[in-house]
């Protein structure tokens, strides 16, 4: 079977390398072929950085690196700026190899240190990048999950003549029983216990998760041990189906397969489902990613729906001077 391509969303990225211009002059007069700047990451695996490659005839070519990691492929839209010397360039370029760059000659041996051009302004040359990445995955390993579970909740999974309760999921019925449901959730064992609609008929309707999703979930109700291939939203929904049936324990599982994708593409829509289900790890972890990524100054997809309360808060930690007892 052919692999799953994936594209993950458009992320904003922004770079600023400021050079000393000794650091010009001694890479000017050096052997060296190429200067670099610190590398930044936006998600597990992959980085970038910009680099200046001389050549023989005295030209300087600004790139833009990239090391791909896991990512099999990325579609970059970047311009490069040296505002000081009126110097911007603007690309569109397809990465496809593990180590790849991209991008144009911007000045002569002579132009960059030509006070006149202004290449170097106040004894620094300030070179901005901004842009976006997106980003292409084999989707092989990356969704796939492995719960943990027993025989014994395999083997009551199997039962199909002893279950006793239906559940409706996109016109696609999941069979139960109902002594499983009312020891796991309190939200399960009122409604059964009840003289609702659905503990008289047998039969419930969920409407507002996935067949898979529900599915999933009930399988992990069970303590089966199987595995699923669930896209980071599943995940974010079976989060929110634990929560919503009040089974705190189960969310536990979910929670390390979301905290281990966080990155710069999704953190904010993963802290705002951490709140919505009440997931505090998840929280946690989204916060130091945020805390970590504010300080980098590391550009965040989906900036503009953040819990604005986390916003705040974010914001005000930053404020914070960090002093330590010797």
């Amino acid at each position: 079977m052919p692999k799953k391509i994936v594209w993950m969303p458009q992320i904003p990225f922004a770079h600023r390398w400021i050079i000393p211009e000794n650091r010009l002059i001694s890479f000017n007069e050096s052997t060296l072929s190429y200067l670099t700047s610190d590398f930044v990451s936006n998600i597990p695996g992959f980085r970038y950085f910009l680099r200046i490659i001389q050549n023989g005839n005295g030209e300087k070519e600004l790139v833009l690196h990239l090391n791909l990691g896991n990512v099999t492929k990325v579609e970059a839209d970047f311009t490069f700026q040296i505002e000081s010397a009126n110097f911007s360039f603007r690309s569109q370029h397809t990465y496809d190899t593990m180590v790849s760059w991209w991008g144009r000659i911007f000045a002569t041996t002579e132009d960059l240190f030509d006070p006149e051009k202004k290449f170097i302004v106040d004894g620094k040359c300030t070179i901005n990048v901004i842009g976006t990445f997106k980003f292409e995955s084999n989707d092989d390993n990356s969704d796939q999950q492995k719960w943990e579970g027993g025989e014994v909740g395999n083997a009551l999974w199997a039962d199909d003549e002893s279950k006793d309760f239906t559940i409706s999921v996109e016109n696609k019925e999941i069979k139960v029983h109902k002594l499983i449901l009312k020891n796991c959730s309190n939200v399960f064992r009122t409604m059964l216990n009840s003289k609702m609609k659905e503990s008289i008929e047998n039969k419930m309707e969920i409407t507002d998760f996935s067949f898979d999703v529900v599915e999933t979930g009930i399988k992990i109700i069970y303590n089966c041990k199987f595995e699923t291939t669930l896209s980071i939203e599943d995940l974010m929904k079976l989060l929110q189906f634990f929560d919503k049936y009040n089974i705190p324990s189960l969310k536990e599982k979910v929670e390390p397969f979301l905290i281990a994708q966080i990155s710069a593409a999704n953190v904010c829509r993963l802290t705002n489902v951490s709140i919505l289900s009440n997931s505090l790890k998840l929280k946690n972890k989204c916060m130091e990613f945020l805390m970590t990524a504010v300080a980098s100054k590391t550009a965040l997809n989906d900036i503009e729906i953040l819990d604005k309360d986390i916003l705040v808060k974010i914001v005000q930690n930053s404020l914070y001077s960090i002093v330590s007892t010797n």
